[in-house]
C-alpha cells in the first residue's frame, strides 16, 4: 500500500464513503451458508483526486445489496470500518468492511411523473 493510500485509508478506521459503484458487484455464496458481496466505488477525495476503494459486505448487508440489484454507475453511502487485506502477491491493500450501506437517498430520489 502506497503512503498515500494509508493516508486516505488507515487500517482500523471507521469511515463513510460517497461515491458511485465502478463495476458490477460480485456476489458469492458458499457452503457453509456465508455470504460475501464485493465492491468497487469510486470516491472524490478533494483536489480533483478520484480513489477507487474496494469494499466487502457480508451476511445481511451482502443479502441487502442482492436484494438491492445495485448496478455501475449507481451512486451509494457506505458505513464501515478499513482492514487490510495481504494479497496473493504480498502485496496489502486496504478494504472496507461495510458496516451499513444505502443508495436510496434524497439525492438519487427522483419525483415519477404524474
Amino acid at each position: 500500500m502506497s503512503e498515500e493510500e494509508e493516508d486516505v485509508l488507515p487500517a482500523g478506521a471507521r469511515v463513510w464513503i460517497t461515491g458511485t459503484l465502478l463495476k458490477e458487484p460480485k456476489h458469492l455464496s458458499f457452503s457453509d451458508g456465508n455470504e460475501v458481496t464485493y465492491l468497487l466505488v469510486t470516491c472524490d477525495i478533494g483536489g480533483n483526486r478520484l480513489v477507487s476503494v474496494p469494499c466487502s459486505a457480508r451476511g445481511t448487508v451482502s443479502r441487502y445489496c442482492q436484494a438491492k440489484q445495485y448496478t455501475r454507475g449507481d451512486l451509494l453511502w457506505i458505513r464501515g470500518l478499513v482492514r487490510e487485506k495481504k494479497e496473493n502477491s504480498g502485496q496489502i491493500t486496504a478494504v472496507v468492511n461495510i458496516e451499513a450501506m444505502t443508495g436510496e437517498t434524497s439525492e438519487t430520489w427522483q419525483e415519477s411523473e404524474a
